[in-house]
């Protein structure tokens, strides 16, 4: 009988906890892949969702939640070999919002973040501006800001029942960014 890789079980419980807090209207799930990497043998899938009340908005933030295995991880599981020290997978979580004056408000994010995950993950923020080859404007007056939470460890079965409070905290923060990025405005 085929037996579903821990990443298999610990995604449906991840879907199925984010469909709730879109079902009870907090969040909007804007978009969701569970795609198989087929040069790599990964697995990975993510979910993104903003404020339920700015689902539609240029301005609102974005959350996404990123699983992630590798082929170590599933040929020992699938062999039951110990091919990789702990048999599971990684999860990030990623906001994706703008923003202007990129030292004063990503000190301001980091802030935020931190204050709100007990300085747990490891926060990175990744600026980017596009340059319009029609009308290059410099310097740009908004930047695109991807902030990365990383735990930097696996998960497993073990970890299920923190995945709530995880999607809890995760909703949580997505509200504090979108309140901060309001009061910008």
């Amino acid at each position: 009988m085929f037996h579903p890789l821990v990443f298999d079980n610990i995604r449906v419980v991840l879907e199925g906890a984010v469909y709730d807090r879109d079902f009870e209207g907090a969040i909007t799930i804007t978009g969701r892949s569970d795609v198989m990497d087929l040069a790599t043998f990964e697995r990975l899938f993510q979910i993104e969702f903003r404020p339920a009340e700015k689902a539609d908005s240029d301005a609102a933030v974005t959350a996404q939640i990123q699983l992630r295995t590798s082929l170590a991880d599933i040929a020992a599981e699938q062999l039951e070999k110990p091919l990789t020290e702990h048999v599971g997978c990684t999860i990030c979580i990623h906001f994706f919002l703008e923003i202007s004056d990129v030292p004063r408000e990503t000190d301001a994010i980091t802030a935020i973040l931190n204050e709100m995950w007990g300085h747990r993950p490891h926060i990175t923020q990744t600026v980017k501006a596009r340059l319009d080859e029609h009308r290059p404007e410099w310097p740009p007056q908004r930047f695109a800001n991807q902030i990365t939470l990383d735990f930097h460890r696996k998960i497993d079965e073990g970890n299920i029942e923190d995945l709530r409070r995880l999607i809890d905290h995760t909703v949580d923060s997505l509200v504090h960014l979108q309140t901060y990025c309001d009061s910008r405005a």
